[in-house]
């Protein structure tokens, strides 16, 4: 009798292990639990934002340029990079709406995001501003909450990365404070304002000229 129970045991254990005796309360969550962890799901995405980060009123967004990246679950699977991004995938954009929007783009359950910039018209008189190549600039805050910044070529109306990094922001309070770019040429400033979840929006035209030797 104990070597029946010997050679039935393993039997067991096999079938156990393959989901197959689920009436016994045993399986295999590999096999048959619901929301198994499955190699193939999505687990991230990253996004390269689209060239075209400046808008006025009434533009539709504009896509050339972006692109995503998936990671997946199981470390076998490759990764899909540079995929193309749907405008069904994307949210969050209002080309009604003045100032800094942030726009999401979800796939397969994942989201990612990047900012753009719109305004009703060109700023001018007051909101002009002359600096030199990488000088500094201090504005108040006036609102005194917080605020975001960035900082666009006017032909491209791309994204100008100051001092390595796309745009710049403060906490409640701080001045607006930024260094032109390094470049020569024309730019636009859009500048974001916080406070009580009320947002006011500042832009300006930007004329960076060589600094003197």
């Amino acid at each position: 009798m104990k070597n029946v129970n010997r050679r039935f045991f393993p039997v067991m254990v096999a079938l156990c292990l393959h989901g197959v005796l689920a009436m016994t309360g045993c399986s295999n969550p590999a096999f048959d639990t619901p929301g198994s962890l499955d190699p193939y799901d999505v687990i991230a995405i990253t996004v390269t934002p689209p060239t075209k980060r400046l808008y006025y009123w009434g533009e539709p967004l504009d896509l050339t340029g972006a692109s995503a990246n998936l990671y997946y679950r199981g470390p076998a699977v490759d990764s899909k990079l540079n995929q193309e991004i749907k405008s069904s995938q994307v949210s969050g954009f209002d080309s009604m709406k003045e100032g800094i929007q942030t726009v999401a783009v979800a796939i397969e359950g994942q989201s990612d995001y990047f900012d753009i910039a719109l305004l009703a018209f060109p700023p001018g008189g007051d909101d002009e501003m002359k600096l030199s190549q990488n000088q500094e600039k201090t504005i108040p805050n006036e609102l005194g909450g917080s605020w975001k910044l960035y900082i666009f070529e006017s032909a491209s109306r791309a994204v100008v990365k100051v001092n390595g990094r796309e745009g710049e922001s403060g906490s409640k309070g701080d001045a607006v404070s930024f260094t032109a770019p390094p470049n020569a040429g024309e730019y636009i400033i859009a500048i974001s304002f916080t406070k009580d979840g009320r947002a006011y929006n500042r832009f300006y035209t930007l004329t960076v000229s060589p600094s003197l030797p």
